[in-house]
């Protein structure tokens, strides 16, 4: 279904020594042009497994303003000015922060309706240029030049986030990077524009369950890569019969089911790196993290395989030798 963009302006934020513009008007959300560029952008923000959630903390000025504008005490291009405003002073206050563009748009979508603010920081790109000579001569010179173009068909938005107006609590889809201030590396568009909290993205989730479990295999069982196999099989069947959930408990106990010290030793390594017990992570995103067992010898060699394979004893056989070496045999391959 697509988005309704029922407004939409954008303001300049130089943070150059120049002053900041703000816009007077809105966008021409009939224009094709405007219409792509904000339809490309949003709906990142309403599906996609990097995204983080986030609400707000009891303290946010946005929050406070954002239940004005539910409440109809101020108009949209008054709220975004504000936004705008509280922006620019961040990036006033600190100066790595680049220039850039603030999209701010309010959408209708089946889901319900959403304020969208969008960092939109600029990327360099490579044009010609053609003129004649102001002498007369009747030559034409063409030379390269560079402007400061948004981002669109290869750029991406780096710092943004869709709030839902439907609710008091307005929850927070969230993506952003990092910012290095003063040589610490600060979330300054949640922690310091937005003021809210957030928790981890599907995606980062399921890279943190991947590393520990990695780690985990290798300290505790000699990197053992039928129990890896294992595990990244138990969790792609957990998620898929349960609507996208995983429960690390029933994930140890399918695999650990006769090692209860390994299996308790399992699930408090992956509480104490931050795993909540059970997660909604998507079917996608498991397939996406967990499909694929990647092994690398200390001679170089790299194979790389479907975790499905290891349990058909038909297309690969895995066996550990005495002396800690491991033999990978594939099967009935069709080259």
């Amino acid at each position: 279904m697509a988005l309704n963009i029922r407004n939409a302006i954008l303001h300049i934020l130089r943070n150059n020594g120049k002053a900041s513009a703000f816009s007077e008007s809105e966008l021409d959300i009939d224009s094709e042009i405007c219409e792509a560029f904000i339809q490309k952008h949003v709906r990142k923000l309403l599906d996609n497994s990097a995204n983080r959630t986030a609400v707000f903390k009891a303290e946010s000025e946005i929050y406070n303003l954002l239940r004005e504008y539910q409440n109809g005490n101020i108009y949209f291009k008054e709220i975004t000015f504000e936004l705008a405003k509280r922006m620019d002073a961040i990036m006033n206050r600190f100066s790595a922060l680049p220039p850039c563009d603030m999209l701010i748009t309010r959408v209708g979508h089946k889901s319900g309706e959403y304020l969208a603010i969008l960092q939109l920081n600029y990327q360099a790109v490579y044009v010609h240029k053609s003129h004649k000579p102001s002498n007369g001569a009747d030559i034409t010179e063409n030379q390269l030049i560079t402007y400061n173009a948004l981002p669109f068909s290869s750029g991406k938005v780096e710092d943004g986030c869709l709030i839902a107006l439907d609710g008091a609590s307005m929850p927070i889809n969230l993506v952003e990077k990092p910012a290095i201030i003063d040589g610490n590396s600060v979330l300054y568009f949640s922690e310091l524009f937005l003021e809210c909290n957030s928790t981890p993205s599907k995606k980062e989730q399921a890279q943190l369950i991947n590393g520990v479990t990695t780690d985990f295999i290798g300290q505790y069982l000699n990197n053992d890569l039928k129990v890896a196999t294992r595990l990244k099989t138990a969790l792609i069947e957990e998620a898929t019969e349960d609507d996208g959930f995983v429960s690390i408990d029933n994930i140890a106990s399918t695999v650990f089911e006769e090692q209860e010290d390994i299996k308790t030793q399992y699930v408090s390594s992956l509480r104490e790196a931050g795993v909540a017990d059970d997660l909604l992570l998507g079917q996608k995103v498991v397939k996406q993290q967990f499909a694929m067992q990647r092994i690398k010898a200390e001679n170089g060699v790299e194979i790389r395989f479907p975790v499905a394979l290891a349990a058909d004893e038909n297309a690969m056989e895995i066996i550990t030798h005495s002396d800690g070496t491991v033999s990978v045999h594939f099967k009935n391959l069709n080259i």
